[in-house]
C-alpha cells in the first residue's frame, strides 16, 4: 500500500454535507504522514492540512492494481500573485495587457486570480482620461462611472459613454481586496481603449510608445472601428523576415517595427478605404542626424518603412517615407495595415572624408600640427562600411584596411606600416576610399 497526502483546492466544498460527489483537483502529493507540513506549488502556499482518511483503486500498467490511500483536506493558504490577469471582454481584443476597442456603453471587467469582496473594499480606484481620439493627451480624472464586484470580476460600470476613440487608464490600489482581506497587489495602472468614430479623424498609439501611432482619415471605415498597435518583435515571422535580411554590408538595417490589427465594430478584420499614415519614431539623441540603436552608422536620411510580406516571409520597402527630422519621427503613407519595419541603410557618403595631417611629420616636434608616431595618420569622416586602401606611386598596394560596420565615430587609423608591419619609407602615397558605388582618392606625404 502507497500511502500519500492529497492536497486540493476543491477540499472546502468537498467536505461539505450534500457535496459528496464535488471534484477533487489535486495540486500537490505529499510522502509526509498526516502532520504540519510546508510546501509550495509556485502558485499556492500550504502550511498545514487536515481531513479525513479515503482510499481509491489505482490501475496499474506494469502489474497489479494498488491502491492509492491518503486524506482530503482543506488547507489555509497564501496567493503570491493574485493580482490582475486580464481583461473580461467580448466587445473588444485583449493584448499585452491592455484592452482594445471596447464599445462606448461597455462595462470595463477587470479579472483577478480571486475571489473579491465588495465589503471589505474600498473603492481604490483612480479612471483617468489619458488621450482622446486625436492622441491629444487629456489626462483629466473621469468620475462618471460607478463600481462593482462580481467574483474575481471588478467591474466599472459608465454613468456616460466613453468618448469613442479615447485611451483610459484604470489605477487600483490595495484597497481592493479579496474575500478574506488580502490586498490584491500593490497600486497597479491598466488601460483600455474606445472604438472610433469612422466620421471623424482618428489617432490612434502604441500604449508604451505614444509616438507609434497611425492616423486614419475621417470615413475611411463605413462604421465604427478600432485598431491593435504593438511594437513586439518577437514573433516568429518576424524573425524569419529578419533572418532574409543579407548579412552583408550595405544591406538594410532593422531598427523597430509597428504592428496593426484593424477590426470592424463586429471584431471582423477590416481594412481601410482610404490612404492611411503609419508613423515609427527613431532616435537621434545628439541631433546630429545619425541614428542611436543601430550596429553601424545610419544617417537619418537613409530611414524608411518596410512592409512584411507574410506570404514569403520578406519585407518589402515602401516608396515615398518622410522623415521628420525636428519630431525624429519617419511617416509613411499606406493603403493596408500590416506591421511595418523601420529600416535604415548603412551610410555610404565619402563626399567629406579626407585624411590628416598631410605632411605627416612625426619628427618635427609639432603634434598639434604634423602628427606622431603614436597616433599616425587618420581618415576621417567616413562611410559606414567600406575599404581604404593605400598606394606608392607606382601603384603597388602598400595596405588595405575594412571601415567596420561599429565604427559610429567614423574613423580609422593608419599606423604609416605597410601589410608587412614595417614602417612605410619617406614619399607620396594615393590613399583611395570605396564604399557602396561611392569611391574617392587623395594623396599623403609621410616626411620621417
Amino acid at each position: 500500500m502507497i500511502r500519500k497526502m492529497m492536497l486540493s483546492t476543491a477540499l472546502a466544498a468537498a467536505a461539505l454535507p450534500g457535496a459528496a460527489h464535488a471534484a477533487w483537483d489535486r495540486v500537490r502529493s505529499s510522502d509526509a504522514p498526516l502532520a504540519v507540513i510546508q510546501a509550495s506549488t509556485g502558485a499556492y502556499v500550504m502550511n498545514y492540512t487536515v481531513g479525513e482518511a479515503c482510499a481509491a483503486n489505482i490501475p496499474s500498467q506494469n502489474g497489479p492494481d494498488s491502491v492509492f490511500s491518503g486524506y482530503l483536506s482543506v488547507f489555509p493558504f497564501s496567493l503570491p500573485g493574485q493580482g490582475f490577469f486580464g481583461f473580461g471582454s467580448t466587445n473588444g481584443v485583449t493584448m499585452e495587457g491592455a484592452l482594445w476597442g471596447a464599445k462606448p456603453d461597455d462595462n470595463i471587467k477587470l479579472l483577478f486570480s480571486v475571489n473579491l469582496s465588495s465589503t471589505l473594499s474600498q473603492p481604490g480606484l483612480v479612471l483617468t482620461h489619458v488621450l482622446d481620439n486625436t492622441g491629444q493627451e487629456i489626462n483629466e480624472s473621469w468620475t462618471a462611472y460607478t463600481l462593482d464586484y462580481s467574483a474575481e470580476k471588478l467591474i466599472i460600470v459608465p454613468s456616460a459613454a466613453w468618448p469613442k476613440g479615447s485611451v483610459f487608464s484604470v489605477y487600483y490600489s490595495s484597497y481592493v481586496v479579496d474575500i478574506n482581506g488580502y490586498p490584491l497587489s500593490p497600486g497597479t495602472t491598466v488601460y483600455f481603449t474606445v472604438r472610433m468614430d469612422h466620421q471623424l479623424d482618428n489617432t490612434a498609439v502604441v500604449l508604451t510608445e505614444r509616438r507609434a501611432k497611425v492616423t486614419v482619415p475621417a470615413d475611411a471605415y463605413s462604421g465604427d472601428f478600432y485598431l491593435t498597435l504593438s511594437t513586439a518583435a518577437g514573433g516568429a515571422e518576424i524573425k524569419d523576415a529578419n533572418s532574409g535580411l543579407a548579412a552583408l554590408p550595405g544591406s538594410p538595417e532593422f531598427l523597430g517595427l509597428l504592428n496593426v490589427k484593424p477590426y470592424d465594430s463586429a471584431g471582423n478584420p477590416a481594412q481601410p478605404d482610404l490612404a492611411c499614415v503609419v508613423t515609427i519614431p527613431y532616435r537621434d539623441e545628439n541631433s546630429d542626424g545619425l541614428v542611436e540603436g543601430g550596429t553601424g552608422r545610419i544617417k537619418t536620411s537613409s530611414l524608411s518603412l518596410w512592409r512584411l510580406d507574410e506570404t514569403r516571409k520578406l519585407w518589402v520597402r515602401q516608396a515615398g517615407p518622410s522623415v521628420d527630422g525636428a519630431l525624429k519621427q519617419v511617416n509613411q503613407s499606406v493603403a493596408h495595415f500590416s506591421t511595418y519595419a523601420l529600416m535604415g541603410l548603412p551610410d555610404t557618403d565619402l563626399t567629406s572624408a579626407y585624411a590628416f595631417p598631410v605632411p605627416f611629420r612625426p619628427n618635427a616636434n609639432d603634434t598639434a600640427r604634423y602628427g606622431s608616431w603614436a597616433d599616425g595618420i587618420t581618415f576621417n569622416n567616413l562611410s559606414s562600411y567600406g575599404t581604404i586602401r593605400i598606394y606608392t606611386l607606382s601603384g603597388e598596394l602598400v595596405r588595405s584596411m575594412d571601415i567596420a560596420a561599429s565604427q559610429s565615430n567614423s574613423q580609422v587609423p593608419w599606423d604609416v606600416k605597410n601589410s608587412a608591419g614595417e614602417t612605410v619609407a619617406s614619399g607620396v602615397y594615393i590613399w583611395e576610399i570605396t564604399s557602396g558605388k561611392n569611391r574617392k582618392t587623395g594623396k599623403l606625404i609621410v616626411i620621417k
